[in-house]
């Protein structure tokens, strides 16, 4: 039923904010769906946090699917976390994560041209003497990444801003000859990397999962600030106290849509968008919905580092009346919307939500009562 359908919407978007990278096109919805990765796969959070913040993207495969004698079209977004990693991909990968510019040193290859996708997260990484290339001069983009590569690229990017002289973890087939013996025993030693055993196998080919968890794990050794924390804090107390100042019988769509574009991004932004579509809906604006929160809502740091952060959000209550005239149906209900925002710095310094997760035992009970009430 309508009133079912909007109050789903509702719980999903009118609450606490609702949830661009270089050279990234805004997405849509669909984008953001992960088709084959599981929740119990070890790296699905970090995978998924860096689709949802823009970091990565999903290879789209499209297909046809028969129902009822109609056929239709799909498209599956594919993260392939178990497939080799290329140094030209590992490098987007990296620049992306640390929103990395141009640096002071400047380094051709070969076999790197100006016409190539990845020409810019190249010449990037070298600037800042991430990449140096191999012993001929050339860089070699479409080979597959080792994982004593993929050390000393993460090493030489995170060297300023995460601590690596506390300890050190060898192994036994990594000794001091091998080219990346100090990165590895370095980001080894603080957690980046783990090993197999005693063993680092730095010559087998790194996943992209294996990309993902390790520089996931390298930006969360980075530390924030206390200004970080305000910003944090200012963004997520804004988006809800502003969205459901807009939100009425007549909501102002021109005003939420600057509101998502300016707190949220990545999954968030177009979630939120692609919920603003209901505003034009017709059979939305048959009825009539009024929100006003109750008490006070409390918003406190959970963590926060240079580039991410999590907010939990507490004690969210908002009072929803909905009418629906053309079906004599009315009913009101109290929701708890309290959960946790998940934010991340973009390139310009702001902080952005992009995504949230409601408490889980509050998100159950708000569906039981609305079908009980429908």
């Amino acid at each position: 039923m309508k009133a079912v359908r909007i109050l789903l919407v509702l719980l999903v978007t009118f609450s606490l904010p609702s949830i661009t990278p270089a050279f990234a096109a805004e997405k849509t919805i669909d984008q953001y769906y992960i088709d084959d990765v599981d929740y119990g796969h070890g790296a699905y959070e970090q995978l998924e946090r860096f689709l949802y913040a823009d970091i990565i993207d999903g290879y789209e495969e499209t297909g046809v699917y028969e129902e009822d004698g109609e056929e239709y079209e799909y498209t599956s977004i594919l993260l392939k976390p178990e497939n080799n990693i290329t140094r030209a991909q590992f490098t987007k990968i990296l620049v992306n994560a640390m929103h990395l510019t141009s640096g002071d040193i400047k380094k051709t290859f070969p076999d790197v041209n100006s016409s190539d996708w990845y020409y810019d997260y190249v010449q990037i990484a070298s600037s800042r003497g991430i990449i140096t290339g191999k012993v001929d001069g050339t860089f070699k983009p479409n080979d597959k990444i080792t994982r004593a590569q993929m050390a000393v690229m993460i090493y030489r990017a995170f060297n300023e801003t995460v601590d690596f002289s506390t300890s050190e973890k060898t192994f036994k087939d990594v000794t001091p000859k091998n080219f990346a013996y100090e990165a590895i025993v370095k980001i080894a030693g603080v957690g980046i990397v783990n090993g197999y055993g005693d063993e680092f196998k730095p010559s087998n080919f790194a996943k992209r999962s294996h990309a993902v968890l390790m520089i996931d794990r390298a930006l969360h050794l980075e530390s924030g600030t206390a200004e970080d924390e305000l910003a944090v804090i200012q963004t997520v107390n804004r988006n809800v106290t502003e969205e459901l100042s807009l939100q009425s019988e007549q909501p102002n769509r021109e005003a939420l849509e600057a509101l998502y574009r300016e707190t949220t991004v990545g999954y968030y932004l177009a979630y939120s968008l692609d919920n603003l579509r209901t505003i034009d809906d017709p059979d939305y604006s048959s009825g009539s919905i009024t929100m006003e929160q109750v008490g006070e809502h409390s918003s406190s740091i959970v963590s926060v580092n240079k580039r991410f952060a999590k907010v939990k959000v507490d004690n969210l209550k908002v009072h929803v009346s909905m009418s629906e005239p053309d079906m004599d149906m009315s009913f009101e209900m109290t929701m708890d919307l309290s959960g946790t925002a998940y934010l991340k710095k973009t390139a310009d310094g702001t902080w952005k939500i992009y995504n949230i997760v409601y408490d889980e035992e509050n998100f159950e009970d708000m569906l039981t009562e609305a079908i009980a009430n429908n």
